[in-house]
């Protein structure tokens, strides 16, 4: 699986503090998570919304799981085959229960996929497009049918991107409102106990787990939106894992410092940092104003001092974590270096004068914040005005798909494959659609050219298309492309048993405190 600048991986990625040498697991205990904002909801089927899937991921289970180098397992999945010409996929389930004691069979996975994931979860529907059929021929075998080869496939039935939900509990229901995506039942390693709105999110061991049972007795996650406090509950030992996404990266280096912490930096699964420009706005829907925004903001400003050098200047749509999704020509740092006069030449030639623009992101992200300034300040020299909005996660989620915005920075991650994780930022779309393309933007060629590349394997075959998409992209920039990231964690020492998955919130079930 390819990496976000593979070279730069072995640089920097270490470990800080006291030695982690693997002992025997003692199980046991409580670890304490922090989180920077309350999730929205705790349903990982109807979103992929970052801290859904860090308390999802150990509350549900999916047909496969992705170990930390990306490679497929089965999960509640005991076998699976393909046919010859990649168009059926036939999967196997192992015996498991939810954790109300329903057993789970293959009618779970299949209402799952069709009348829940597929309407609402913004990876999966991408892959739903070309499947032809989801059946269940017994109560533990699945057939998935496609109506064309889609190579991601089975990179996407994970547990971020597929969880298996009760369909008993949800059938008959909106899942969007369903009560049990505040009270959820899985089938999961830990099981839900309590939600404390503002305060934390509570579960424990799953002692009928169908794998092997959690170590840990309990996981806390505990929402913490202040960014300073975040690193501080470390330190005086209130928090056991934080994760990058929520990191103040002006601390990292203090923590590496701490002896009683540890600090990992390093790549999981390749992930972008971008602008949405939403083409509602007449100002923005002129490429001439989406260029010259390109050309304003000073983007390795924003790596060094916003994200702390976490991350590489974007080379393209697509960054550069995917050798084969990248085309030098189409690459913004030789486009749209950092030049204030092109940018000002631009507007003046699109007539653009004295414009305003309302900036919304996620309040608890607080490198967003420093991003923001930046913007802000750069755009102010080329005669834009930087109306900064930070919001809770809920209004901006609202706001930004609901397209009441004019310019929004987000993150998405690539889930192991641009197909997955990366098309979606470019596909039409309409809106209301959590977690897809916002822009309003659309173009048939480029859906065209994204779609037919989803559904090969050979990567060779796969560049050609992207290089062609990418060439319009390049062109037309609907969304300003910031940074490729550079993951990090830092986490108590005695907290062993971490990073045993591709995505890093995923696999606490291994998670151990060392006494």
């Amino acid at each position: 699986m390819s990496r976000v600048l593979l070279a730069l991986a072995f640089l920097v990625a270490f470990l800080a503090g006291p030695a982690l040498a693997q002992a025997t697991p003692t199980p046991g205990g409580t670890a304490i998570v922090v989180l920077g904002s309350d999730p929205e909801h705790l349903n990982t089927g109807i979103s992929t919304g970052y801290p859904i899937g860090a308390v999802g991921a150990s509350l549900y289970s999916a047909l496969l799981y992705l170990d930390a180098d990306g490679v497929p397992h089965g999960e509640l999945a005991e076998s699976w085959t393909v046919s010859a010409d990649d168009l059926t996929y036939t999967f196997r389930l192992r015996a498991a229960n939810f954790h109300d004691g329903t057993p789970v069979t293959s009618a779970d996975v299949v209402y799952s996929m069709t009348d829940v994931l597929a309407p609402n979860h913004g990876r999966f529907q991408t892959a739903f497009r070309v499947i032809e059929s989801i059946t269940a021929p017994d109560p533990a075998t699945v057939v998935i049918r496609l109506q064309r080869p889609y190579a991601p496939l089975i990179g996407l039935l994970s547990v971020f991107d597929a969880p298996i939900l009760p369909k008993h509990v949800y059938e008959g229901t909106d899942p969007l409102t369903n009560p049990a995506n505040q009270a959820p039942i899985g089938s999961g390693p830990f099981r839900f106990v309590e939600w404390v709105r503002g305060e934390r999110v509570v579960l424990e061991r799953f002692d009928g787990y169908f794998l092997e049972p959690a170590l840990l007795d309990r996981l806390i996650y505990r929402i913490v939106p202040q960014d300073v406090a975040r690193s501080v509950a470390l330190e005086v030992g209130e928090a056991d894992l934080l994760w990058g996404f929520y990191m103040p990266t002006a601390d990292l280096d203090r923590l590496a410092a701490n002896p009683n912490l540890a600090v990992w930096k390093g790549l999981t699964i390749p992930s972008l940092y971008f602008v949405f420009m939403n083409n509602d706005n007449p100002a923005l829907a002129d490429v001439r104003v989406r260029q010259a925004i390109m050309h304003a903001v000073d983007r390795e400003q924003i790596v060094e001092q916003a994200q702390g050098g976490l991350g590489a200047v974007a080379a393209g749509p697509f960054g550069a974590g995917f050798s084969y999704a990248y085309d030098e020509n189409a690459d913004f740092r030789t486009l749209y270096p950092f030049d204030p006069a092109r940018a000002r030449a631009l507007l003046a030639d699109a007539g653009v004068a004295n414009l305003t623009l309302d900036f919304v992101y996620d309040s608890a992200r607080g490198s967003f914040a420093a991003a923001a300034e930046i913007m802000r300040d750069n755009l102010r020299q080329v005669g834009i005005t930087l109306n900064v909005q930070p919001v809770e996660r809920s209004v901006m989620v609202e706001r930004v798909y609901g397209r009441q915005y004019d310019l929004s920075m987000q993150s998405f991650t690539s889930s192991g494959d641009p197909a997955i994780g990366y098309h979606r930022i470019y596909l039409t779309a309409p809106a209301g659609t959590n977690f897809v393309n916002a822009t309003g933007y659309g173009n048939a060629d480029v859906d065209f050219l994204l779609n037919e590349a989803a559904g090969l394997a050979d990567r060779g075959a796969r560049a050609a298309l992207y290089a062609q998409a990418l060439a319009i992209l390049a062109r037309d920039v609907p969304t300003m492309v910031l940074f490729d990231e550079l993951s990090t964690q830092a986490s108590a020492a005695n907290l062993r048993g971490l990073l045993t998955r591709l995505d890093q919130r995923d696999g606490l079930e291994f998670a151990w405190l060392a006494r």
